[in-house]
Parts: structure tokens; C-alpha cells; sequence
């Protein structure tokens, strides 16, 4: 199956299947897509989405771009409004002391994200829904607005979470460059020039490798392991994920 999905007035849709696990598992198709802004789906995509499963939208922006770019309603899958910012501040403030965190602008914001608290609750629905996506060919899309930063840190959570490599991880992260070659695409669709000028920056700065290391680099510093920030942070026991394992891997 294709990993980009250029269907019309999507932006940046992929679909995650297929990807291989350290464990020699590969994860299911048709169970996870990641996104960026879907408020101008047409008709056609709808009924691809339909037929593909779609249940579950996960919507990672703000409620002012919520309200300016609603997402696309349908009867065949429920939109869960889930915002990412703002952050609460903690998260920015653990950021801050840990080395080497201002090589990458993105990376920096990244750390910040994952350690804040509200931001920690965002990504505990994620996963909640996850779990209960139980169901054969049905699948989750979560989204932002490019599909990169809120969307690329929900994606590394969850790939993370299911085993597969960070070599892998990274190059699905990196692929968000190839979607936005036209930087015209961003600021003339996506940016609100009376919004939040942080979200404007980050949809107009390019995935680096930078980010993922970082990503990483602040739940290992804080929490040890990425097994005790699913626990901890986001409330994901070692028995769901490993229930997480079954639904998404074959």
C-alpha cells in the first residue's frame, strides 16, 4: 500500500502500516493514519476514508485554529478535539536544563512538549483511543495543521511504543520535508496571521534529526526509560501496551 495518500484536500495524510518492529513484527494497515489539516476533504476522499476504516480523528491544534479550519464532519467517524497548546510551562522549564537541547529550534520546543503536563494529558487521549480501536479495519487518524510538530510527536510516541527502530522512526518524521517542498503551502493555507506566531514558526521550520534525538534525550533524562514515560506520563501500563502491540501488529 502507499505510504502518502495525496488525495484531495488532504495535506500531509500517511498511513503508518507496514512499518517493521525490532521484535520482527510489522504494524497492521489500515489502523493508523497521521495528518495534518483535514477541513477541506472532498467528497471523493471522504469515501475513501470511509471505506478505509476511518473511526477515530484526533485533532492536536489549538481551539483557534479549530474554530477557523474546522475539521470535515461525517457520520462514520467521531472528531475528538484534543489540543497540544498552550503548554502549562513545566515542560519548557525541564526543557532548559538538559545539554545540548538549543541545537535544534524544533527540538527544543519538542522537549518541552513531552514534558509538559498538559501536553502529557493530549497525548493519554491518543493513546486511550488507541486502545480502544479494537475493532478489524477500523483505524485512527490523529492530526495538527502541517501534520509535522504535534503530529510528528504523536507519531514518534506511538511507533516508539510499538517497537519499531529509530531509524525508521526518523525517516517517517523526515518525510514530512517531501510533502511541503512549496513553503507557500504553510503560509498560505495553515498559518493564522492573528494566532499563535510559536505554531506559525514551527509549520514554516523543517524536520531535522535533531528533533527526534531530542525527543528522546528528554524522557530518558526525566523518566529513565520510554516504557516508565508511557506509564507515568501518559498512564499507559506495560499490559496495555502490550494490548497496543495486538491490535496494531501482525
Amino acid at each position: 500500500m502507499k505510504r502518502i495518500l495525496n488525495l484531495n484536500g488532504a495535506i500531509n495524510l500517511r498511513e503508518l502500516g507496514g512499518y517493521p518492529t525490532v521484535s520482527g513484527k510489522r504494524l497492521k494497515y489500515q489502523k493508523l493514519l497521521r495528518s495534518g489539516d483535514i477541513s477541506n476533504l472532498t467528497p471523493k476522499t471522504m469515501d475513501y476514508l470511509k471505506d478505509y476504516g476511518l473511526k477515530y480523528v484526533v485533532d492536536f491544534r489549538s481551539m483557534n485554529e479549530q474554530k477557523m479550519w474546522p475539521d470535515k464532519t461525517s457520520d462514520f467517524y467521531k472528531v475528538y478535539p484534543d489540543p497540544v497548546y498552550p503548554l502549562r510551562g513545566n515542560g519548557e522549564k525541564l526543557a532548559r536544563v538538559l545539554p545540548d537541547n538549543e541545537d535544534s529550534y524544533l527540538g527544543l520546543i519538542y522537549q518541552s512538549v513531552v514534558l509538559d503536563k498538559h501536553a502529557q494529558q493530549s497525548y493519554s487521549l491518543l493513546f486511550e483511543l488507541l486502545l480502544e480501536n479494537t475493532e478489524p479495519d477500523q483505524s485512527v487518524l490523529f492530526h495538527c495543521a502541517a501534520g509535522k510538530d504535534r503530529t510528528g510527536i504523536g507519531a514518534i510516541l506511538i511507533l516508539k511504543a510499538l517497537g519499531v527502530d529509530m531509524e525508521t522512526i526518523t525517516q517517517d518524521y523526515l518525510l514530512t520535508n517531501l510533502m511541503y517542498e512549496d513553503a507557500d503551502v504553510i503560509e498560505d493555507t495553515l498559518n493564522d496571521e492573528n494566532g499563535d506566531q510559536t505554531i506559525n514558526k514551527m509549520n514554516m521550520t523543517k524536520a531535522d534529526v535533531q528533533s527526534i534525538s531530542s525527543v528522546i534525550e528528554a524522557i530518558e533524562h526525566y523518566y529513565g526509560t520510554f516504557e516508565n514515560y508511557l506509564n507515568e506520563a501518559l498512564g499507559v501500563s506495560p499490559e496495555q501496551l502490550e494490548k497496543l502491540k495486538e491490535i496494531y501488529l501482525d
